[in-house]
């Protein structure tokens, strides 16, 4: 018994001092709290040691026995690690680490300043012509911005608002704070028209009739005439008229002054009327001083001195529809109408 109980005194003797030891150093990973940007690739690290081995949650990650460790967002976001080290035949372990990542709502367009009518048919915001639309990106993308019209960039368009001043389909892409190089567009354009409404008078049987709108008032000598707020207004006396109208997407149109005179509804006449190349137009040579014929959004198509009272027009370079021959007097105003369909 005696022999025995040495034996085990001789055996603990011989067992390595450090098998018990603490080891005197504490493996650290950083970063600590890792968050990814999107598709990010990122290097987790610990201090020098003489071997690593690095898990996932939980498990050996094959091959990772480096000091340093390449993680991906997509592959390794809410995962945990740690590594596992050894110096001087001392074994410790570091704490677990969290990689997660940022998660940001897709961007957003702001309609601010004249927001205008949005048309399904369009499928816009019709804007009036002196109207401004402004277009902010929301404040989580504040970074590398860049505004598109048609899928073209818009050059030193690169700030949070963008002002709509004319016609176009516009986008924008943009990138957070945080993450500088995750650029994300909004891909859904908005689609803006800028209406151009016009409005003319024109005169049948002592009668004055406005082009087509939504509301009407009519003018006398530069001053509003009560109650005048039909497509059509009867001149009691002879002056200049002008109609104000606006059209369903709240766009306002002054009309040119028009001379009326009354009794002159002779004061034109025009045929054939459909007409193909060639108008005849019948005046009073000593009160008309020429003649203007616009298409019903008020471009102007052909301007002509009259010169007699009889004119023979060539509407060869006109496009078939419906147009106005104006009468202008030596003052320009107008002093007749007539409107005239081209085949």
């Amino acid at each position: 018994m005696k022999k025995i109980l040495l034996l085990i005194i001789a055996a603990i003797s011989f067992v390595p001092k450090n098998i018990y030891a603490q080891c005197n150093f504490t493996p650290t990973i950083v970063p600590d709290g890792l968050i990814f940007c999107p598709d990010q690739t990122d290097t987790l690290a610990t201090q020098v040691y003489d071997t690593y081995q690095w898990y996932k949650n939980g498990s050996k990650i094959a091959g990772a026995t480096q000091r340093t460790l390449i993680i991906h967002q997509q592959a390794d976001q809410e995962s945990f690690f740690k590594v596992v080290v050894t110096k001087n035949g001392c074994r410790d372990t570091s704490k677990h680490v969290l990689a997660d990542g940022y998660a940001f709502v897709p961007p957003d367009l702001i309609e601010t300043g004249d927001i205008g009518v949005f048309d399904p048919k369009l499928d816009g915001l019709v804007e009036c012509p002196q109207d401004t639309l402004v277009l902010t990106l929301a404040l989580t993308y504040t970074e590398n911005i860049q505004w598109y019209n048609k899928l073209k960039p818009i050059p030193g368009a690169n700030e949070q608002s963008y002002y709509v001043t004319k016609k176009g389909s516009y986008t924008v892409c943009g990138a957070p704070a945080v993450c500088p190089n995750y650029i994300v567009c909004e891909s859904l354009p908005l689609n803006a028209v800028f209406e151009n409404p016009v409005a003319t008078i024109t005169e049948k049987n002592d009668s004055l009739f406005a082009s087509p709108a939504k509301k009407y008032q009519w003018f006398f000598a530069g001053r509003k005439i009560p109650g005048a707020t039909k497509p059509y207004y009867v001149p009691l006396v002879k002056g200049a008229y002008k109609v104000a109208t606006q059209d369903k997407y709240t766009c306002n149109a002054l009309s040119d002054p028009y001379y009326f005179i009354p009794g002159n509804t002779t004061l034109i006449s025009v045929s054939p009327n459909p007409v193909n190349n060639i108008l005849h137009v019948h005046t009073d040579a000593n009160k008309a001083k020429q003649v203007v014929i616009i298409d019903l959004y008020g471009n102007e198509k052909l301007k002509c001195v009259i010169n007699q009272t009889d004119q023979i027009i060539s509407l060869q370079n006109i496009h078939a529809g419906t147009y106005i021959v104006r009468v202008l007097n030596s003052a320009g105003l107008q002093i007749a109408s007539a409107t005239i369909i081209k085949q």
